[in-house]
């Protein structure tokens, strides 16, 4: 086992996983306000989600978010606030929104995810299949292990 003397952080795997994500997240982001679009990459994923989805609470964006409900309220205030996506009463609990997207939410998608899509593809084009396919499996894996000990498994 490594000590503090010897460890590498340059090493280390989350060191490289956070790295790629910030970077990722700066690069989309610029592209998405080059093509005039309001929004940042946790929004376009929140779109994507209701638009795949449907209706969803805010408890369920949430989860699949994996983001605190004050972050992903944060959002949501913006996506309503830019007429994006509406927050309607649910009809059995009124404590409860139903969230959905707009028409402009949907056309806001229309255009950002070919963008997404596009620069998914240029990041891995010269990436071996085998390679890509091995990388997504130990990214699985070690996010279902996070997800255990999240839960105290």
């Amino acid at each position: 086992m490594d000590d503090l003397s010897t460890f590498q952080l340059e090493q280390a795997f989350g060191f490289h996983v956070n790295r790629v994500s910030f970077l990722m997240t700066e690069e989309i982001e610029k592209r998405f306000t080059k093509a005039g679009l309001p929004i940042v990459a946790q929004d376009f994923a929140i779109l994507f989600r209701l638009f795949s989805g449907g209706t969803l609470s805010q408890a369920q964006i949430v989860d699949l978010m994996m983001r605190d409900k004050t972050t992903v309220t944060r959002r949501l205030d913006g996506l309503v606030k830019k007429g994006l996506i509406e927050r309607k009463p649910n009809a059995e609990d009124r404590r409860r929104f139903d969230i959905c997207i707009t028409q402009q939410g949907k056309d806001t998608l229309d255009i950002a995810f070919p963008l997404a899509r596009d620069f998914q593809k240029e990041l891995v084009k010269d990436v071996p299949q085998q390679d890509k396919e091995v990388t997504i499996q130990t990214l699985r894996k070690i996010m279902l292990s996070l997800m255990e000990l999240r839960e105290g498994k």
